[in-house]
């Protein structure tokens, strides 16, 4: 099977390829289907401020925006062809393309250099590293790939599991928990749970979160997923939906407000100065962090992404 790199599909779109003329014999632009892992959220705005800007059409794509269920689904979409690229975790393909030798997945830019998982407390907890955990009650969601992640965390870190009690909740009420104080920490994704406690009238001063990417689990984040086939039959449109990913992103940094009101437009029930403190604490802590700002956005380190993917 054919190996696919960024620099691959770059070079090969920039070879050309025969499409269709529209109307005044421009190029006939192409659909692509792309999904975000979830619900429409501050960070999303990537993509919803490239379409306003334009920058899928100068590619010659259509670029059809909705919204996420989540990695899984996301995949599942792709395998069955419902979706063209989609934002997906990339931890989870050395998995599934073992799973689903037919349905082979490539991720062809990594989006969010360091993940979003962490330990979210009150700073009232005392929890400082990841060792300060063995004695806190810590509520989290046994089926959720935080969770799995967590067990993999305190292995890295010597922190013995069983000192920790577990408190096994739905996702809804881990962070209830925490502001309630009936545990000292939940496991979640920071960009969530942070906001949440906020939501509910705890200054976010008072809040504290231990990144998994930060304590010795240095997992990348979320990252353009496509068929390797798709990407193979397809590179022009492949590296013009990562070329316009990357300018909207450069948009988002330069002008954060217009793209918050961008994402807005998508869906009208968003709260615009609580999607801006999210995506401020995403680029803060998983976007723009000290490798891309040295090296540029997904800028892979190999060894890293192959030891923790």
């Amino acid at each position: 099977m054919m190996s696919l790199t960024r620099r691959k599909l770059l070079s090969m779109a920039a070879a050309g390829a025969a499409v269709p003329l529209g109307a005044f014999g421009q190029p006939a632009r192409t659909r692509v289907r792309f999904s975000v892992d979830w619900v429409w959220q501050g960070n999303h705005s990537i993509w919803t401020l490239a379409a306003d800007q334009g920058l899928f059409a100068a590619e010659n794509l259509d670029a059809v925006l909705d919204r996420g269920y989540g990695s899984a689904d996301n995949l599942t979409k792709l395998g069955a062809g419902s979706l063209d690229i989609a934002l997906i975790d990339p931890n989870l393909l050395a998995k599934f393309n073992q799973e689903n030798p037919g349905s082979q997945m490539v991720a062809v830019c990594i989006v969010y250099d360091e993940a979003k998982g962490a330990v979210i407390s009150l700073k009232s907890a005392g929890i400082k590293s990841v060792k300060d955990l063995e004695g806190k009650k810590i509520a989290a969601t046994e089926s959720d790939a935080t969770y799995l992640l967590f067990r993999a965390l305190c292995k890295v870190n010597n922190v013995d599991i069983n000192k920790i009690e577990i408190i096994n909740v739905s996702p809804q009420l881990r962070d209830s928990l925490v502001i309630q104080k009936r545990a000292d920490a939940s496991i979640g994704f920071y960009s969530t749970a942070v906001l949440n406690i906020a939501a509910a009238g705890v200054p976010l001063a008072d809040i504290d979160y231990l990144q998994y990417s930060k304590s010795g689990l240095p997992l990348y984040s979320l990252a353009l997923v496509c068929k390797k086939d798709y990407a193979a039959a397809n590179p022009a449109v492949v590296s013009g939906f990562v070329r316009a990913t990357v300018q909207g992103a450069q948009a988002v940094l330069k002008d954060p407000k217009a793209a918050i009101a961008s994402l807005v437009r998508r869906d009208p029930l968003l709260k615009a100065d609580l999607e801006l403190q999210r995506l401020e604490l995403v680029n803060k802590s998983s976007f723009l962090t000290t490798w891309v700002r040295q090296n540029g956005m997904s800028t892979v380190d190999r060894a890293r992404f192959e030891n923790t993917t």
